[in-house]
């Protein structure tokens, strides 16, 4: 069939589709109570594009297998209009249609899914043998249930902290979105596992700080694990009581509550999956990450969601690009390249992603330079099916692991310090790439340091602190390769 023929095959099945929704017969079409789950095989875009535009509900598409909840109405639509499909269950309760649809027959999640408490014992079990590899700490408590939020650590030397780059990878800031900790959970263990046996890795960890949150939104991840409801996105703020029966769609949109930018982006609508609370870290798991990144300063980091097999970074700020765009778009594209689509198709799409949302990525960008990528796994799905969970999160590690390798270098690394040797936190100032839309960088209090990404070549580099006189590196040439050190003693 040619491209222009399903072209105008899809077009007017779009078109025919909106003329039948809008038909006197079919106006209130969506006010029926949605009491049916339907099940589609192999659907075609073109079909899955068609009933989108009626307005019906499509809550998974994994390979174009739709499961579909619909009205009585909507459903005898669906049938006049020749679609084939299952029935496969009848209720009231919308949420229990949910349940099947997204945890399966047995209406539990599968086993292969870790809840926190399994992902724990498995850090826990790596940190009995390995003691000196892999470490945890607590780092905050969640908002509701008053949970621990874990961060793990990695390195040869976990004990001591070095003056290395740093990388951080999260996951679960979306509680549905169950993938991300199991994502990296298995690069948590190939790092730490695979120290001894493969050269790459151990280099990585003698050179590098990892961290990993692998669980950001734990009390929202505990009701999606525990089969109390798999749409639940947002944390559990003012949602439980008993963590039995929740009040969905309550709570926080954790992944909107940064500050940066934060009053134009998300929704101020309680109801909204996107409610982004009454102000920029009100919620108490958005601190957690915060007081980690300004302690620990990443070069470089990964946040998972799911899905849509894309990766966004910084960004397009009204038709501004972010003033590194040039390398952070071959990062994206790098990272990409490595991650093979669920229907092997090719690899992973790349977009910028808007800054005008008080969203993790332009907050770590937009604040301290963090290079960070938001990694949206697999297609269809926030929940996937048990025969599809080990597929993706294997595609994934490779992009991993290659944005672990671009810790090596090319980029400047500042140190301050005073005249005593001590480390400064200091301003290093790039004036012909960095932009007033972004935050002065800053080395981080506990080194001096600072490791700025960069392409080979001259650049000005201005120091300033409070109370030191400003220097100024005209020319400053940053090197093929490794990371190009600049020593600076910062006077008063």
């Amino acid at each position: 069939m040619s491209t222009l023929f399903s072209g105008l095959l899809l077009a007017l099945t779009l078109y025919a589709s909106l003329g039948y929704a809008q038909s006197s017969d079919y106006t209130d079409l969506n006010s029926y109570p949605r009491t049916e789950l339907l099940y589609m095989e192999a659907a075609t875009e073109a079909e899955r594009a068609a009933i989108g535009v009626l307005g019906i509900e499509i809550i998974s598409w994994v390979r174009n297998n739709l499961y579909i909840i619909a009205s009585k109405t909507e459903r005898d639509l669906l049938r006049e209009r020749g679609y084939t499909f299952t029935e496969v269950m009848s209720n009231t309760d919308e949420l229990t249609l949910y349940k099947r649809a997204m945890y399966g027959e047995s209406m539990k999640l599968t086993e292969l899914y870790h809840t926190y408490e399994e992902i724990l014992a498995v850090v826990d079990g790596l940190m009995a043998r390995y003691p000196n590899r892999i470490s945890k700490e607590v780092i905050g408590q969640t908002q509701q249930g008053k949970r621990d939020i874990y961060a793990v650590k990695v390195s040869n030397d976990v004990r001591s902290d070095h003056d290395r780059p740093v990388f951080l990878f999260t996951g679960a800031i979306h509680s549905r979105e169950l993938a991300t900790p199991e994502i990296n959970l298995e690069l948590i263990k190939q790092l730490v596992n695979g120290y001894d046996s493969d050269v790459r890795i151990r280099g990585w960890l003698d050179s590098y700080e990892i961290y990993f949150i692998p669980v950001i939104n734990v009390d929202g991840h505990f009701i999606v694990t525990q089969n109390i409801d798999p749409r639940w996105r947002k944390n559990a703020r003012d949602a439980t009581s008993d963590w039995k029966t929740v009040k969905y769609p309550l709570g926080i949109d954790l992944n909107r509550n940064y500050d940066f930018n934060f009053g134009i982006g998300g929704s101020d609508d309680p109801s909204s999956v996107r409610y982004r609370g009454e102000a920029p870290f009100s919620e108490s798991e958005v601190l957690a990450v915060a007081g980690l990144v300004e302690r620990i300063r990443p070069v470089f980091s990964i946040n998972y969601h799911s899905q849509g097999e894309v990766i966004f970074y910084p960004w397009d700020w009204r038709g501004m690009k972010a003033p590194d765009d040039r390398l952070l778009t071959e990062m994206a594209r790098g990272i990409a390249d490595q991650i093979v689509k669920m229907d092997g198709s090719g690899p992973y799409d790349i977009a910028y992603g808007a800054a005008l949302v008080g969203q993790s990525y332009p907050w770590l960008y937009g604040r301290y330079g963090t290079f960070d990528f938001i990694v949206e796994t697999g297609r269809g799905a926030h929940v996937f099916p048990e025969n599809e969970v080990r597929n993706v999160v294997d595609a994934n590690i490779p992009g991993a692991l290659w944005l672990l390798d671009q810790g090596r270098g090319p980029g400047l690394s500042v140190k301050v310090t005073d005249a005593a040797g001590n480390p400064v936190e200091a301003q290093v100032w790039l004036p012909q790439i960095e932009t007033e839309e972004v935050d002065r960088r800053i080395t981080k209090a506990s080194t001096g340091r600072y490791y700025r990404p960069l392409k080979p070549g001259k650049y000005n580099v201005v120091i300033s602190a409070p109370g030191y006189q400003t220097q100024t590196f005209r020319q400053f040439e940053v090197k093929e390769g490794g990371w190009t050190e600049l020593q600076v003693q910062i006077k008063e």
